[in-house]
C-alpha cells in the first residue's frame, strides 16, 4: 500500500483540478455578485472565494514545479 505522502499529483490531475477549482470560483463570484453586500450569504462567500483563490495558487506552484509559499501576513497554524 502507498504511503499517501508519498503520492505525487500527475500534470493531468493538476490540470483537471484547476479547471473544476476556476469554474467553482466563477460560479462563487457570480453568486456574491448577486447578493447584497454584507448579507449574510455575502460573508459566507467571501472566505470561500478567499480560499478558492488560495488553491488555485498552490495548483499553479505545484504545476509549474516552484511549490506554494504564503505571501507575508498569509500566516497559518504556526
Amino acid at each position: 500500500m502507498v504511503q499517501r505522502s508519498k503520492r505525487s499529483l500527475s500534470s493531468s490531475k493538476i490540470e483537471e483540478m484547476q479547471r473544476e477549482v476556476k469554474a467553482f470560483e466563477w460560479k462563487v463570484r457570480s453568486w456574491a455578485a448577486e447578493v447584497p453586500i454584507g448579507s449574510p450569504v455575502y460573508l459566507g462567500l467571501d472566505p470561500l472565494n478567499h480560499s478558492l483563490g488560495l488553491m488555485v495558487r498552490i495548483l499553479n506552484g505545484e504545476k509549474d514545479g516552484t511549490g506554494f509559499e504564503r505571501r507575508y501576513g498569509e500566516g497559518g497554524i504556526e
